[in-house]
């Protein structure tokens, strides 16, 4: 289910058409990917070589989406699982087409054998993710000395989505009572945390590609942004912690410090960055209430407010 449908393409037969003949692709099979919530993506198969095609939706900058290539690139050449990306017959790897009346934004990459969601992995997945994940900051950082940054920094983290939930279908007030919680919640930012270029959705619950229990590729950076790094990993934490619970994400972290140790300001700041982390998941799972949500969801939310200030305070 998407977020804003109606900015999104129907990736049909026709247009595939449209959009393969910038790479002289024509005789091709498809199939849509069902998974993402703001782009439209499909499987491609052409000469026995699989591809993924990705269009953005209607909005986004030209330059923000080159800038997210540029980074795909430089960890690519820097040894991380990113698949490669293809450059259309003019030699670029970002191609503008028209379709309808609409200017689309699209990209063309290799197929990452594997799955992109991996329930109960191993502690070896655990440890890969976790140091990978380190290594992926120490290289943002590099990437933030050696390009713009924007001006202004993260100053707080609330839920800018809250407000959409309009449509309430029975709701119980115990919902409504999160949902005032959440619309309320603001968290200042230490000016002092490190900050660098980051994924901000590294987690086994959809961009992380494991075979053969190994990561085989890591994908969808369409949330890059410059950041605080204590974001990002509070972020992946909290995914562990609600699927795998307290000791696999205590040994993420062990994992994670094993190559990137956390200085004294992002220690104090990480219990308030995996809270707020449950927040957002709150406001996308009631954002799709009625067709993606069981009540299990928002009951794991609740549980995990009472206890994760008290668990990752116990790290410090």
């Amino acid at each position: 289910m998407k977020l804003n449908p109606e900015n999104q393409i129907n990736l049909n037969k026709e247009t595939l058409d449209k959009m393969l003949k910038a790479y002289n692709i024509f005789d091709f099979t498809f199939e849509s990917i069902k998974q993402g919530i703001e782009n439209s993506s499909a499987f491609i198969e052409n000469n026995k070589k699989k591809y993924v095609l990705r269009v953005y939706a209607q909005g986004k900058k030209d330059e923000n989406i080159a800038f997210e290539i540029n980074f795909q690139d430089y960890l690519r050449e820097h040894g991380m699982p990113i698949p490669i990306i293809y450059k259309n017959n003019d030699g670029e790897e970002l191609t503008i087409i028209e379709i309808d009346n609409k200017r689309w934004q699209v990209v063309l990459m290799d197929f990452v054998e594997g799955k992109n969601v991996t329930t109960k992995p191993s502690y070896d997945l655990i440890s890969e993710l976790a140091q990978m994940q380190a290594k992926m900051h120490l290289l943002g950082i590099e990437f933030a000395k050696l390009n713009p940054k924007p001006i202004h920094l993260w100053t707080d983290l609330h839920d800018r989505f809250a407000s959409k939930i309009n449509k309430i279908p029975d709701y119980s007030q115990e919902v409504l009572d999160l949902i005032e919680r959440i619309k309320k919640y603001n968290y200042p930012l230490n000016s002092e945390l490190p900050y660098g270029y980051n994924h901000l959705d590294i987690d086994f619950d959809g961009n992380v590609i494991t075979k053969d229990n190994k990561i085989n590729g890591v994908i969808d950076f369409d949330d890059l942004k410059y950041s605080p790094i204590i974001v990002c990993l509070g972020y992946s934490l909290w995914n562990i912690l609600n699927d795998q619970g307290i000791e696999s994400m205590k040994y993420y972290l062990n994992e994670y410090e094993k190559v990137r140790p956390l200085n004294a300001v992002e220690y104090e700041a990480l219990p308030n960055v995996v809270f707020f982390r449950n927040y957002v998941m709150a406001v996308i799972w009631l954002l799709f209430w009625e067709k993606n949500t069981s009540m299990k969801n928002i009951q794991d939310v609740l549980k995990l407010e009472k206890e994760i200030l008290i668990i990752l305070n116990s790290l410090k």
